[in-house]
């Protein structure tokens, strides 16, 4: 019998798959189950997992998960400027080869050949500046990681929000090779991540792209329960780290009724169907 993965790319190659239909994105995704685009790409930021500002608004004044609410989960500042605490001291880098992101990576490539896996990050409110991140993101690579992050200091990329295509062109650059310069890029070992419409980007561009080994949600998960229908085509591990009550992610993610249908109760749902996937759900 074929492998699962080859009947997949097989289905996938004629644009048929029993009781769904797959297409090709034109336009902005209008969520309806059985309907599977080909990629993650859609018009609004955040990808087809994303919700749009008019429904933002909408989804915010039920739940009152507001992100500019203040208290004591409110963001402390970008803090101190350091080179992580890791054994690979870390800084950011603009490579030419990848004009619209920043990169974050060990100061110099690690002695002994050491393997460094790969992640692209997309910034909050799919922002184009991701300097509210720079210590994170530089703690995160001092512990021998290559990361691409959307946009540059300044968020002079040319466009008010990033998309699908711009976490996607940093995977391209990633598993191409291009980041060599950086260590030995273990481009088997790829994640991508994201911090609120970030997060849901990540997984966007996730959704049916074997070279994403993991995701990465931050404060994020799907607002709408229309779309959460996609989780079926997404066949790895995904980590949520979500915050309190007031955390924008955590309704969605919330163990409590167990009957309510969220993101973790879906993708458990089919954990036993795709073997090698798990979900983590980590709150406050």
């Amino acid at each position: 019998m074929a492998p699962l993965s080859t009947i997949f790319k097989a289905f996938t190659a004629a644009s048929v798959l029993t009781g769904s239909l797959i297409y090709r994105q034109t336009g902005t995704f209008v969520p309806r189950p059985g309907n599977f685009p080909a990629t993650g790409d859609d018009t609004i930021a955040g990808g087809i997992f994303c919700i749009s500002l008019s429904d933002l608004a909408t989804y915010l004044s039920r739940t009152g998960n507001n992100p500019g609410g203040t208290g004591s989960e409110a963001p402390r500042g970008g803090g101190t400027a350091t080179s992580g605490s890791g054994p690979y001291p870390a800084q950011s880098f603009a490579d030419p080869a990848l004009p619209k992101h920043t990169i974050f990576a060990p100061k110099t490539p690690p002695a002994g050949n050491v393997s460094l896996p790969f992640l692209t990050f997309g910034n909050g409110g799919c922002g184009t500046d991701p300097t509210p991140f720079r210590n994170f993101l530089i703690e995160v690579a001092s512990y021998g990681y290559v990361i691409a992050a959307d946009g540059v200091p300044g968020g002079n990329i040319g466009q008010s929000q990033t998309l699908v295509t711009n976490m996607r062109a940093a995977l391209d650059w990633g598993v191409s090779g291009k980041a060599s310069k950086y260590g030995n890029v273990n481009t088997t070992a790829v994640t991508t991540m994201g911090q609120s419409c970030g997060g849901l980007e990540a997984m966007s561009t996730a959704y049916r792209d074997e070279r994403v080994k993991r995701i990465i949600m931050l404060n994020i998960a799907i607002f709408q329960d229309e779309r959460r229908y996609l989780l079926q085509e997404i066949k790895v591990p995904v980590a949520y780290f979500i915050g309190g009550p007031k955390d924008m992610g955590y309704p969605n993610v919330s163990f409590f009724p167990p009957s309510m249908r969220t993101d973790w109760t879906v993708l458990c749902s089919i954990c036993e169907l795709w073997h090698g996937m798990g979900v983590v759900v980590l709150t406050k």
